[in-house]
Parts: C-alpha cells; structure tokens; sequence
C-alpha cells in the first residue's frame, strides 16, 4: 500500500479529479512513498505525463522554518523521518505500470538541482504539488520557477502550509494571476485562470 505522511489527502483528491492539464504536465516536488502522486495520476486528465521529484539518499536539510525546535511524533527519537534510497527503490516498484505506461517519469534529484536541469526549464505545469523541503526560501524559490512555466489554467497545492511563510507566498503568486480557492487543516489550493 503507497503511503503519504501528511493530512487533507481527500482535499487533493477532490482538487485534482478531473483536472484539465490541457496537454502540460504535473509534478510533484517530494515524493517519499508516493500517495500524493499516485492521487495526482490517477485523477488529473489530459496531462502530458507525471513527474515525482525526490532526492532520498537521507539528506540532511532543513524540513521547515525553525525546526530545530521541532519535536517530531512518531519517531523513536524525536528527530525527523528519514528519506533512505531503500524508499526510493520500494516507489520505483509500486510505480512500475506507471512508468511502463508513459504516466510517470521519476527525477532522482533535489528541487534546485531539478529546476537547474535544461532538461526541464521549456516545461508547461498545469498541476504541481509541492511537499519537499517546507521552509519559506525553499517553498518560495519553487513556486516562482513553477509560475514561470505554469498554464493558463494551473492549480498549485501547498502541503504543510503552516510551517512557512503561506501568507508570502500566496501574495507573491498573485503577480502570475494565482488565488487562494480552499484552505485545508494540513493543504491549500491556489489557482490561476486565464
């Protein structure tokens, strides 16, 4: 079973089903076990193909806004989750149909080294869903690169929002046409029309 390690996955289900891409692609930045992008794929119609970004590999990086305050639930230690490449090998399998069928295409990198990547720079995104690294600077950086190559109709899905500075960058993604539609416990929605 593909797991996710957040709440409000229905909301995504509801914000992705029946999703136009109009021929662009989806993404999701962060992937771990895969549940947000197993929703994505199987509810989203007319995108060109899926991409998960994901780095594993156990890299130590700043999870959100002052986390070194963060006790963590659930871990034996109180210390964040780990990302082990035993993980990405385990999403690799559960996604193997996908991947055979041209649905998913698995960048194993980090979110800078994907969107620094030539190969992804003339990409258009009709739905991203971004759950990697939660801290302002970092959520910030990739919802402008994404903006840069969103659709005329694009949705934006923040996981974790209230860890970093949402209200920021929600106001910076207005000057791409983006507006807040929903707000959930754990995820928010924006969307660009026209």
């Amino acid at each position: 079973m593909i797991r996710g390690d957040s709440a409000d996955y229905d909301l995504l289900d509801k914000w992705s089903k029946n999703f136009d891409c109009q021929g662009h692609y989806s993404c999701e930045i962060g992937v771990r076990e895969g549940q947000g992008s197993l929703i994505i794929m199987d509810n989203v119609i007319n995108n060109y193909f899926h991409i998960g970004v994901d780095p594993y590999g156990d890299i130590k990086y700043k999870h959100f806004d002052n986390d070194e305050k963060y006790y963590w639930e659930g871990t034996t230690d109180g210390k964040p989750p780990t990302y082990p490449d035993s993980m990405r090998d385990q999403m690799i399998k559960d996604f193997e149909d996908y991947t055979r069928r041209g649905k998913y295409h698995f960048v194993n990198k980090t979110d800078i080294d994907f969107m620094n990547d030539d190969n992804y720079k003339r990409m258009i995104f009709s739905f991203v869903f971004f759950d990697g690294p939660h801290t302002t600077k970092d959520v910030l950086r990739e919802a402008i690169w994404f903006a840069d190559r969103s659709g005329k109709h694009t949705r934006f899905i923040f996981d974790d929002f209230k860890y970093y500075g949402m209200d920021k960058i929600a106001h910076v993604l207005e000057n791409w046409g983006f507006k807040t539609i929903e707000v959930g416990d754990n995820k928010v929605l924006l969307e660009k029309n026209g």
